[in-house]
């Protein structure tokens, strides 16, 4: 017996009284004890308990000063990553800003985005609320039951664009307008000021060329489930952004941050109590108050003798100055100029930090740079976006892209090419520290108890070490020198060349370490691209896999882009791809003009309202409604002679209001059929009948029909049977959910035809090597072993639970005959 847990023995003693009963009664107990735990009636009295509780620990915490405070990089903001800066204290955290592929990288670094309660942006543009949607589908999912914006005005007219494909349920979004003179904020942490910076008479922003308002509202629920016909959804609740094409002045206001951390007193340090011989009792609290006392002894103790200094509350700033038509403002600014040394700010007062989402040129001009030598030369800035001798700077900060990237490298060199690094490599020297600091994703500033700078969490690219955690499993080595044998004698399926595909997102619903949102680029001829759906983080994606130079020359031959339905994970990154891909034309000097748009017409919408309250966008694309390319349809010329195709091709499919599969024709007769979300469907079929590759999506492993209903997409086996429906001569998977973060459940049966393949992030594929990749799969489970153990049991659990719900549901039915 354990006599220091009688609990325990009561629960060991129970649990062998039961066995016991199971050996005398055998079927009749156990069937009465699956009755008790199915009908039991579940108490949550203690959820309320425990959310009390919780929130009483809350209260208590935020009646004292944090005793940390840290300023840490989440997004370094080199061009394709976003721009972020992350600020957590022991008890709360911030965001300010929250760049397109935010999320992303708060997942892999374990940002602790549920204490996340305030965003603050210093700048309405889309480099600074791209990942906004994202973050705020990620902060509802893990139970924040509100979050506050700070900004300009007009920030809510994004949710408000976006309500239909962004469903905040349990989220409430609440906006504080920073450009208020009243406005201020407070907490336990730390009180700020909110600095309005507007730009000159120069930098007015030009009314919109078709100087018209937003006519078009988008009523649809785009998570009504299948409905047939897109007609018979009824309405969502209407929303409406009216302007009259003006945006409101107030809106293009850069915001500056001069945060002050609240006083704290300094830690009783008992071992200096010890020794300078107080004795423990009210003393202790005497010092720790900071009173001086006196002993029995008539020895006297100052208070400061046992405790640490006290932190009066540095000062750290958060700004930018967005283009050349702010920056008389902004060096002029009295408040910013009060913390300047050379105008006569105390220690206490001069900034510990300044923290800089100014572009990179600006930060170069040289009233930005006298600007800058006015702090104290202790003054330590964090550049975001910072680059080195003109050239682009490395640091998209994410690891594990390129960990999985040298271990399928090993399948194939030219299917899995290396990426470019983007991060330092080790061996490499480390930055040297300096008051002026181009960031990486976690640089850090410790502003208390310590204040310094560490650059050693940043993250570091080890590639040997990645090879060979899968050249260490087990029966690896020799799969990989039997596939070099198989795939020299493997039969092509096409000997073409083009089209060529370039995976950029093959994950469902939010993006996760290895697997991004949907998107592929497809070169349809030499130079001549087009995207089929642009989730998160596309254009990061494109820079990432082809380098700054190549990815803008390959953006400035983008012709055309194809949204297959209004899901977010399939649309969210196409402003942050038009305005990446009009750099590229003017860094390229391209003469390409606007983009065609491919996509159902309701994304207007959310396009015009982000264009009149936000940024000029409209004039990078002209939109073609996907129901004007249906069957039967004649499309517009100059989109056919525009991606040089033989024929292009739409059709509703079985997933949400206006969801979309298309079929294309290149102009050497390679036939191409790409699901987007959807079950299996009928008309898909016909459309892509005799496809030389259908591109379908695998949501769902087999075993899980029902849910895969439930949520209109398709299983493994689902997916494959579409391909052999259609006579497809190849059948390429995608969009695997993120339970799936490194291979599918693969069903042996269903993938022995050697025309099955598995699509991966950064992929790059050709019509003459598709017949490489069904022979990877052996391979791809013994490097992913451990991974393909974990998802094994997880499929043995669900069908040991699918068993006994069956066998409730069944001794159900026989009770009530």
């Amino acid at each position: 017996m354990n006599f220091r847990f009688p609990l325990l023995n009561v629960v060991v003693f129970s649990v062998r009284s039961f066995h016991s009963n199971q050996r005398l009664s055998g079927k009749k107990n156990n069937e009465r004890l699956l009755n008790l735990l199915t009908t039991m009636p579940k108490d949550k009295s203690h959820v309320a308990r425990l959310q009390s509780e919780r929130q009483a620990k809350k209260v208590t915490k935020v009646k004292y000063p944090p005793g940390t405070v840290t300023l840490q990089v989440l997004g370094s903001g080199v061009r394709g990553a976003p721009k972020s800066l992350y600020m957590f204290t022991d008890q709360s955290c911030y965001l300010f800003n929250c760049g397109e592929g935010s999320q992303r990288l708060a997942h892999e670094h374990r940002f602790k985005l549920s204490k996340v309660e305030h965003i603050f942006f210093t700048h309405t543009s889309w480099g600074n609320v791209g990942g906004l949607p994202g973050i705020s589908l990620t902060i509802q999912d893990v139970g924040v039951p509100n979050i506050t914006l700070h900004g300009a005005p007009g920030l809510g007219d994004l949710f408000v664009a976006a309500s239909r494909f962004i469903i905040l349920k349990d989220l409430q979004v609440n906006h504080v307008d920073a450009t208020n003179p009243e406005s201020t904020f407070e907490d336990a942490a730390m009180k700020m000021n909110y600095i309005t910076i507007m730009p000159d008479e120069t930098g007015k922003l030009p009314r919109s060329a078709t100087n018209s308002p937003i006519e078009e509202e988008d009523v649809t629920n785009y998570y009504s489930r299948e409905k047939g016909n897109p007609e018979d959804v009824p309405a969502a609740k209407r929303t409406r952004v009216e302007n009259n094409g003006d945006m409101n002045p107030s809106s293009k206001a850069a915001l500056a941050y001069i945060c002050r951390l609240h006083p704290k007193q300094g830690m009783l340090m008992a071992e200096k109590c010890v020794e300078f011989g107080v004795p423990p009792g009210p003393l202790y609290g005497q010092l720790k108050a900071g009173q001086d006392i006196t002993l029995p002894n008539g020895k006297t103790v100052l208070a400061s003798d046992v405790r640490s200094p006290d932190d009066p509350g540095p000062v750290f700033v958060v700004v930018e100055c967005p283009d050349e038509s702010y920056l008389d403002n902004f060096v002029s600014e009295s408040q910013l100029k009060q913390l300047q040394r050379r105008n006569g700010a105390t220690e206490l007062d001069s900034p510990k930090v300044v923290v800089h989402f100014t572009p990179v040129e600006l930060t170069r001009h040289p009233k930005y740079q006298e600007w800058m030598n006015g702090f104290a030369a202790s003054t330590c800035h964090l550049m975001l976006g910072m680059t080195k001798g003109g050239e682009e700077k490395r640091g998209f900060g994410s690891i594990a892209v390129h960990r999985i990237q040298h271990q399928l490298h090993l399948l194939d060199s030219k299917i899995f090419p290396h990426l470019p690094f983007d991060l330092r490599v080790d061996g490499e020297p480390e930055h040297a520290e300096a008051p002026e600091l181009d960031c990486q994703t976690l640089t850090t500033y410790y502003l208390r108890p310590l204040k310094k700078l560490d650059l050693s969490l940043a993250p570091i690219l080890k590639p040997q070490e990645y090879i060979n955690e899968s050249l260490s499993q087990e029966g690896v080595k020799a799969s990989l020198d039997a596939l070099k044998l198989t795939l020299a004698d493997a039969v092509p399926v096409s000997n073409k060349a083009y089209p060529k595909l370039v995976f950029l997102g093959t994950g469902s619903c939010i993006p996760n370490k290895t697997r991004n949102t949907s998107a592929i680029l497809v070169e349809l001829e030499y130079d001549r691209f087009i995207l089929m759906d642009c989730g998160e983080g596309t254009y990061g994606q494109i820079v990432r896999f082809f380098g700054h130079e190549r990815s803008a020359h390959v953006l400035s031959n983008l012709v055309g882009v194809y949204i297959s339905h209004l899901h977010a994970d399939h649309h969210i990154g196409l402003i942050g791809l038009l305005q990446g891909r009009q750099h590229s034309i003017e860094r390229t000097k391209s003469d390409a003009g606007p983009l065609m748009l491919i996509a159902p017409h309701q994304i207007n919408f959310w396009l015009k309202t982000y264009h009149y309250s936000f940024e000029r966008i409209r004039q990078y694309y002209t939109l073609v409604a996907c129901a004007s390319l249906f069957e039967g349809k004649t499309p517009d010329p100059a989109l056919i002679t525009g991606l040089n195709l033989k024929s292009i091709v739409t059709t509703h499919v079985r997933h949400c209001p206006n969801a979309f599969g298309v079929s294309l024709t290149t102009a050497d007769g390679f036939k191409l059929t790409y699901s987007g979300d959807t079950m299996p469907c009928l008309s898909l079929i016909d459309i892509g009948r005799d496809s030389d590759l259908l591109i379908h999506e695998s949501t769902m492993e087999d075993g899980m029909e029902v849910e895969a209903q439930k949520k209109t997409h398709c299983t493994t086996s689902q997916a494959i049977e579409v391909g052999r429906s259609m006579g497809a001569k190849f059948t390429l998977l995608t969009h695997f959910s993120q339970r799936y973060s490194k291979i599918p459940v693969f069903n042996e049966k269903s993938f022995s035809s050697n025309t099955i393949g598995v699509a991966f992030d950064n992929m790059q594929i050709s019509p003459d090597r598709l017949h490489h990749l069904p022979h990877f799969i052996p391979s791809l489970k013994l490097m992913f072993a451990d991974h393909c153990e974990e998802m094994g049991n997880k499929t043995n659990k669900r069908k040991l639970r699918q068993e006994r719900e069956e066998k409730h549901k069944q001794m159900q039915q026989s009770t009530n005959i």
